[in-house]
């Protein structure tokens, strides 16, 4: 066991909207099963985003100062006297909900959902759990994942978002082999709609493409450099440019049964134009929203296949108008996806092993910032916020490091 005195680590420390400040923070040896880590890299994700641009993300309002951050992997620095596996110098990615434990969700492995879970960067408790935003940080062991060999901090980083990826694969339940041999068998499709190319639209994609049995697999975005990203995978990802409707928009005045009848009749016909640029005249059999954008949910209904499902992945507005009965004529199910459960982050490690991510990499972490350097933590979220940098180039993941 190696010892550990106090230690001090620089942080990013926000303190309210757009008030997020380089601090030190006093760092404990760890305890009981915690391992310490020297964090390598963490990325920004579309949470830590909403607490730096308003002080909130949905309900969960910012009370005191808190290091945001979640997506992390780094260095084993120190053990606690308990730690049985962990040594000094491994590399791990950080999965950083800490359940209960004992509650009945817990023991059905699905953790995500444990009442008392306490998610580091997130202001749902309080005190806050401070995110990995910093240079040093104690963990519990059991949820320190060790990095295989090939891959990088960068590639431990991006197993939290890829396990919000193979979580919602699994509760899609994705068709099988037989499935989509009996569809070509009919000359039907079975193919998979993808609305956003952000992070987690990107690595869902690669995943569907290395793991399941889609025909094919369709990304659409209003974003046409990141669906050039997409194309770049080399993966065979068909991609469609979500454009304005041709029909103008009601007046902001007009009653709000006329604008829910446009915004309706828009999300019907961006679901048309998709299925016959793809030729699926019938509908995909999976549809996943990664923007929780009311448009692209009602778009996802209309999308979906008879039989088929739309699979929520993004938080967007909370409440939101739904063509239920599109959905349930259809027998389309809606299926809600909260973070992940306990076989995800394990899976999403061995998957990133494959050399279709380790190519693709670099290509979603585009912009790469440090944490310690005055201005630069501003900068990243400034970054992930504005969607290019100052030079044009579309921003897929910003990833500060250690």
């Amino acid at each position: 066991m190696a010892s550990a005195t106090v230690t001090e680590s620089k942080a990013l420390v926000l303190h309210g909207a757009k008030d997020l400040r380089l601090e030190s923070r006093t760092v404990s040896p760890p305890t009981g099963n915690e391992v310490q880590v020297a964090v390598r890299a963490t990325g920004i994700c579309g949470s830590d985003l909403h607490y730096y641009n308003h002080g909130r993300n949905g309900d969960f309002v910012l009370r005191q100062p808190m290091v945001p951050g979640h997506e992390s992997s780094g260095v084993v620095t120190a053990v606690g006297p308990d730690v049985k596996t962990l040594r000094v110098g491994d590399r791990v990615a950080l999965e950083v909900g800490v359940p209960c434990g004992g509650c009945l969700f817990c023991k059905q492995d699905r953790y995500n959902l444990c009442v008392n879970m306490r998610f580091r960067s997130s202001a749902k408790v309080f005190p806050h759990f401070d995110g990995t935003l910093m240079e040093i940080t104690n963990h519990p062991e059991h949820m320190c994942h060790k990095l295989p060999d090939n891959v990088s901090f960068l590639g431990g980083a991006l197993a939290e978002p890829l396990a919000v990826c193979l979580h919602a694969v699994r509760r899609s339940r994705p068709p099988t082999k037989e499935d989509v041999e009996l569809a070509r068998s009919l000359n039907e499709e079975t193919a998979a709609l993808i609305f956003g190319a952000g992070a987690v639209g990107l690595l869902l994609a690669a995943a569907l493409a290395v793991s399941q049995n889609f025909t094919s697999i369709v990304i659409a975005d209003i974003d046409a450099g990141r669906l050039e990203v997409a194309k770049s995978f080399n993966l065979g990802l068909k991609t469609t440019l979500i454009t304005r409707s041709a029909t103008p928009p009601p007046p902001k005045d007009a009653p709000q049964a006329e604008q829910t009848a446009y915004a309706l009749q828009t999300a019907q016909e961006t679901a048309n134009l998709i299925k016959e640029a793809h030729g699926v005249p019938n509908g995909f059999a999976r549809v996943y929203d990664c923007t929780g954008v009311p448009s692209c949910v009602q778009a996802g209904i209309y999308a979906s296949a008879p039989g088929g499902m739309l699979v929520q992945i993004g938080m967007g507005s909370p409440v939101q108008t739904l063509p239920i009965g599109a959905a349930a004529l259809r027998e389309v199910d809606l299926v809600g996806v909260f973070r992940y459960d306990r076989f995800a982050y394990p899976a999403a490690l061995e998957l990133l092993k494959n050399e279709v991510f380790q190519r693709i990499e670099n290509k979603i972490v585009t912009h790469r910032v440090k944490l310690a350097e005055d201005g630069q933590g501003v900068r990243a979220f400034t970054l992930a916020g504005k969607g290019v940098d100052e030079n044009g180039v579309p921003v897929v993941k910003v990833m500060i490091e250690g």
